[in-house]
């Protein structure tokens, strides 16, 4: 290795400088591109491509993104022209600093040989390239790699973009579909509604309907006996409308009827025969000798009416058969004496009926005197006939068996009257039915009661505006 050699390797290890004492000899010029050198790091025995490298390190970085690539020859025919421009450009600043206009070019490198600015031949350039192949493979190979590297983040920056955008179409896809999930079930629950509220409204209907037949008139107050027996059916239609909003007013209906026909089912059942037949009270029907009466209240006032009613009949005629079985064994006591006494004294027939009738007439109950008591005559139902009255021994004052026992039961029962305290008197004989007028004890007026049928009826407003005859 010659002199040169050695002495540029070893300055590899020394720090670059830039001396003083030879910034002195140089121009402007030459200390600008001098002290570039240094600042560069270039050392006094750096081969051109040294220097290159050195002074272009950003160049060559750029262009290692750019994925340019040079041969050596490339590099090397590059540096010989740069240099022989630099050398050239020197020249022609000291020509300037100098005043020297046209120097051969002999004489101006013979002015610079103390500055070893010498031209490298071709040769020792040659040379300097061969020696320095090896680290240009290097810089080679490292540029491969950081370009594979770069390569290879490219593609893993591709890479994610691509799963990016396949994560923004899966979740773009599922959006989607979950909407048009949401929207079907939406419309499959909207016709759903429709269908269950078509649904419900006709069977609301149809339990209205059968509800309804179940009454006689539309204001519901008296009930049709031949329709009992589809309770059964209406309590099914009322299940089908079980968590439907209607169900509610449905079954309040519902209640309401079942205990209706209830209470007149245990009423009649009292009787040998029905005695509430359609919301009317049959006064012919005879209670059973065994029937239990109790009061029976239902909400519906009208119906609790005819209830009260059948229940006072029911009880009229049990006391009256008590009444009745008491009076024949009186009567049958009675006879007996009469017998006896007729073997003794023979009175006649005809006097003898005529007592008996006098004392059935007489055993009347007529309550408490009126004697000082304001009676309310004028409200009387039926107009006051003194010749009639006064013609007291006519059968049309008896009263049949059991009815005054049930009037004055009902009377009691709906609190017109308690016990015996009460005014009765007779008011007229019309077609052969006596008529008597019922008063509270102050005077009060009550009813008109016909004492052959039963019938009474009041000044009250929905009474009868004629009495039976």
């Amino acid at each position: 290795m010659s002199k040169k050699r050695r002495n540029r390797h070893k300055a590899e290890h020394q720090e670059a400088q830039f001396d003083f004492d030879d910034a002195k000899e140089l121009t402007v010029g030459e200390a600008m591109r001098k002290n570039e050198e240094v600042e560069a790091g270039v050392l006094p025995g750096d081969s051109i491509l040294d220097k290159y490298v050195k002074q272009h390190k950003d160049e060559i970085e750029a262009d290692k993104f750019e994925t340019r690539q040079f041969s050596k020859d490339e590099l090397v025919e590059k540096e010989e022209v740069e240099e022989t421009q630099t050398l050239d450009n020197l020249l022609q600043e000291l020509r300037e600093g100098t005043g020297v206009t046209s120097p051969a070019p002999e004489d101006e490198l013979s002015q610079f040989d103390d500055l070893e600015l010498t031209r490298v031949s071709e040769a020792p350039l040659v040379e300097e390239f061969e020696t320095e192949e090896i680290p240009l493979v290097g810089a080679e190979e490292a540029l491969t790699r950081s370009r594979t590297t770069d390569s290879e983040d490219g593609k893993r920056k591709k890479k994610w973009v691509v799963y990016g955008i396949l994560a923004a179409l899966a979740v773009l896809i599922l959006g989607t579909g979950y909407y048009i999930y949401r929207q079907v079930a939406r419309s499959t629950k909207e016709i759903q509604t429709s269908q269950s509220t078509t649904n419900t409204q006709s069977e609301v209907e149809e339990f209205n309907n059968l509800y309804d037949a179940f009454y006689t008139d539309s204001n519901k107050t008296a009930l049709k006996n031949s329709q009992f027996d589809k309770l059964s059916q209406l309590k099914t239609l009322l299940d089908k409308l079980e968590g439907s909003r209607e169900h509610t007013l449905a079954k309040s209906k519902y209640d309401s009827l079942a205990t209706q026909i209830k209470a007149i089912q245990d009423v009649n059942a009292q009787f040998e025969k029905p005695a509430i037949v359609d919301g009317v009270l049959d006064t012919n029907a005879k209670a059973k000798s065994d029937a239990k009466f109790t009061d029976i209240k239902t909400g519906n006032t009208e119906l609790d009416k005819v209830l009260d009613k059948a229940i006072s009949l029911g009880k009229s005629q049990q006391t009256s058969a008590s009444s009745s079985s008491s009076s024949e064994t009186s009567r049958s006591s009675s006879s007996q004496a009469s017998e006896n006494t007729a073997s003794e004294t023979s009175p006649s027939s005809s006097n003898t009926a005529s007592t008996e009738t006098r004392s059935t007439r007489s055993e009347v109950n007529m309550g408490v005197s009126s004697a000082g008591v304001a009676v309310q005559r004028s409200a009387s139902r039926v107009s006051y006939n003194q010749s009639a009255i006064d013609d007291s021994n006519n059968s049309a004052w008896d009263f049949a068996d059991g009815v005054l026992e049930q009037i004055l039961a009902t009377s009691r029962s709906r609190g017109y009257i308690t016990g015996n305290q009460y005014i009765l008197e007779r008011v007229n004989i019309v077609n052969g039915n006596g008529y008597y007028n019922l008063y509270k004890p102050d005077g009060t007026y009550l009813f008109t009661l016909n004492c052959k049928t039963g019938y009474f009826v009041g000044n009250g407003s929905g009474h009868a505006d004629d009495l039976d005859y």
